[in-house]
């Protein structure tokens, strides 16, 4: 039988059509008998991996960004270790006596291995034991600090490094926060990466604040022991490190006791960490160091912000410390602070007068006392210097000093009635009118009336010149209300404006400083006396004590006249009582007093003669006791011999004979004549 050839291969048969609407399934394979299904928990491990690597991948792009949030607002710490800006000021008074110290808020940068090894060693064995071990936080001291805080039932012990520390001082707020926390954390090992030990250290001790002021273990040095860091000896060194902990309680100046008390802590905690044995801290524990007080009243503050204010005035700023001479004096800052704590004590709550304030200078202008208010501690702000207020009737000087000038005398007849000015109708303080009176007599009642009237008569414009001549330097209304000292001023410039009516005439300048110098002795600035520029005429300036005499003997001031020699002064008092001035002068000082509130609440009728006088008289009695009683007019006689006629002078003309010349006049003045 032939052989067939073989078949060609059967196309493939095209698939049948689907139906519309339905899903064709494949037909389940027959599975063997001896075949056993795959288990389902097989199947589920075999996801898991590619679960946990979806996961830390989710993770870090979400810790990334958790991250990257605090690592956006760091700061740069790549010029830490620039040495900050300082400028140390020692304040003298005018014995040499130290009064104050400002400026000194950072010392020079050192380096830890420059100092003593125990320096370094104080703090690292009060705040961070394991400094040179970890890497910027320390787990172990986290868990030894939880652990003994929860033993205590209350938080005795801290967890944070040395390095955490110093990124939160130097960085970050004092805000109790996580994400404060956590910026703290990630800096300080930012900075651990970032520095050596020995630097970080540095930056520590250079940058971490001690109290009083100073930051920086160079500046703590000099505030606290007169010495440089590299000087420092180990009792010393520990009562620094240990008022790191509450420097406005354990610094030294604060506090010597409890400093010294916190430093027996240090030098345990050094034995404890080898850094010291016991023979060592014994004999460190026996030394009493000596600190570095300075001699002025808690007031002198105010004096010195002064001061520093006007450096600038008289040289530039400098790198190296200097020393500032002034015309400062401690026993009559003391008798000051005390005149003004007295009255306050006695007769403020009464008054409802919660501040004071106070100036005294001798007739040239040299500043001596300068009470800012109530305390210093309480508020720094200086209500002598940089408060203005209205000075009332203490303005009036200038009004009959304008009125002198333009024809006016003591002697001659006012009318002492209702005056309208515009629409304008002061009246007097107790709301009686005299009537006729000498222009004398008028001032020393303090009459609105006349004052208003010699305004009016002379000029506004006139008035605030005088004013300004005499060294009123505050913006001034050239209106008729000026009258009435309706413009502020300062209780320092008011002063000094009262000063040529103590000096025979002659404008001065209030000042403080008389010299400028460096530690090396090198002068920056040294006041030369000024040209003595009359401001107003001999008869003019005996006149106006003559006046202001009279205040105190017959009128408002009687409370401030001085049992012991001559005074003269003015009272001030403003609408409904929210100021009241005293200020007066013997042949020595010149004294200004305000008493008043913060806020510009009325007083309980708190007038110019009440407390401000009783303040003025008590301190002027107390200050002036060792100096002899020298009359008034007596700072005149150069200015009377300058303008007597000489004895060969030619016999005066018909119309000069009508007049009494200028010594005539002055005489006249002098003794009532």
């Amino acid at each position: 039988m032939a052989r067939q050839p073989p078949k060609p291969p059967a196309p493939p048969s095209a698939p049948a059509p689907r139906r519309r609407g339905r899903v064709q399934r494949p037909a389940p394979r027959a599975q063997s008998d001896h075949a056993e299904p795959a288990p389902r928990t097989a199947r589920r491990r075999s996801t898991w991996p590619y679960v946990l690597v979806m996961l830390c991948a989710w993770g870090l792009i979400f810790g990334g960004l958790f991250f990257s949030h605090f690592l956006s607002s760091l700061p740069d710490v790549g010029n830490l270790m620039v040495s900050g800006p300082s400028q140390d000021i020692t304040i003298l008074d005018d014995r040499g006596r130290q009064i104050a110290r400002r400026g000194l808020t950072q010392g020079q940068m050192v380096r830890a291995e420059d100092l003593p090894d125990y320096v370094s060693n104080a703090f690292i064995a009060i705040e961070d034991r394991r400094f040179r071990m970890h890497l910027g936080v320390d787990p172990i001291g986290l868990v030894r600090a939880a652990t003994t805080n929860m033993m205590a039932g209350r938080v005795v012990q801290g967890g944070s490094t040395l390095t955490q520390q110093l990124a939160k001082n130097l960085f970050l707020s004092p805000s109790r926060t996580y994400e404060r926390k956590i910026q703290e954390a990630m800096l300080a090992l930012y900075l651990e990466s970032r520095y050596t030990k020995n630097q970080l250290l540095t930056l520590y001790l250079n940058r971490v604040y001690f109290g009083a002021g100073v930051y920086g273990i160079e500046a703590a040095a000099q505030k606290f022991f007169g010495k440089r860091a590299a000087e420092l000896g180990l009792t010393e060194a520990a009562m620094i490190a240990g008022s790191v902990k509450a420097p406005a309680r354990y610094n030294p100046i604060a506090d010597t006791d409890a400093s010294l008390a916190r430093a027996m802590i240090v030098l345990r905690a050094m034995q404890d960490s080898g850094f010291i044995d016991a023979e060592t801290r014994a004999l460190a524990q026996a030394t009493r160091p000596r600190i570095v007080h300075v001699t002025g009243t808690p007031g002198a503050g105010w004096f010195a912000d002064w001061i520093v204010s006007r450096l600038r005035d008289h040289i530039a700023d400098a790198a190296e410390p200097i020393i500032v001479e002034t015309s400062f004096d401690l026993e009559t800052q003391t008798l000051a602070e005390r005149a003004v704590t007295r009255g306050l004590a006695t007769d403020g709550e009464a008054l409802n007068a919660g501040q004071a304030a106070l100036v005294a200078m001798t007739t040239d202008g040299a500043v001596r006392a300068m009470v800012g208010g109530r305390s210093y501690g309480a508020s720094t702000f200086n209500r002598a210097t940089d408060a203005v207020r209205q000075p009332g009737s203490a303005f009036k000087p200038f009004v009959y000093l304008a009125a002198l000038e333009h024809g006016h005398t003591p002697d001659e007849i006012v009318n002492d009635a209702p005056v309208d000015i515009n629409g304008w109708k002061p009246q007097n303080y107790e709301g009686r009118l005299h009537g006729e009176m000498p222009l004398i007599r008028a001032f020393a009642q303090s009459s609105n009336s006349v004052a208003a009237q010699l305004t009016a008569e002379v000029g506004p414009k006139v008035v605030a010149r005088t004013a300004r001549r005499l060294g009123i330097a505050s913006p001034m209304m050239e209106v008729s209300s000026l009258a009435l000292g309706t413009s502020g001023v300062t209780v320092l410039e008011l002063t000094g404006a009262y000063a040529p009516f103590a000096n025979g005439g002659i404008g001065v300048e209030p000042f403080g400083i008389l010299r400028i110098r460096t530690k090396a002795g090198k002068v920056l600035y040294q006041r030369q006396a000024p040209g003595h520029d009359a401001v107003m005429s001999a008869n003019d300036n005996i006149q106006m004590t003559r006046l202001m005499m009279e205040t105190l003997a017959t009128g408002t001031g009687k409370a401030g006249r001085l049992s012991d020699r001559d005074s003269a002064g003015k009272t001030g008092t403003t609408q409904d009582f929210r100021d009241a001035w005293f200020v007066g002068y013997s042949a020595d000082l010149v004294t200004g007093v305000w008493i008043g509130n913060d806020n510009n609440a009325p007083m309980v009728k708190a007038t110019g003669g009440g407390l401000p006088a009783r303040i003025f008289k008590n301190f002027m009695e107390n200050a002036g006791q060792n100096l002899p009683p020298r009359p008034l007019g007596t700072t005149l006689v150069a200015s009377v011999e300058q303008v007597a006629a000489p004895l060969d002078a030619p016999e005066p003309q018909e119309d000069d004979k009508q007049r009494p010349d200028a010594f005539q006049r002055i005489l006249s003045g002098l003794f009532g004549g």
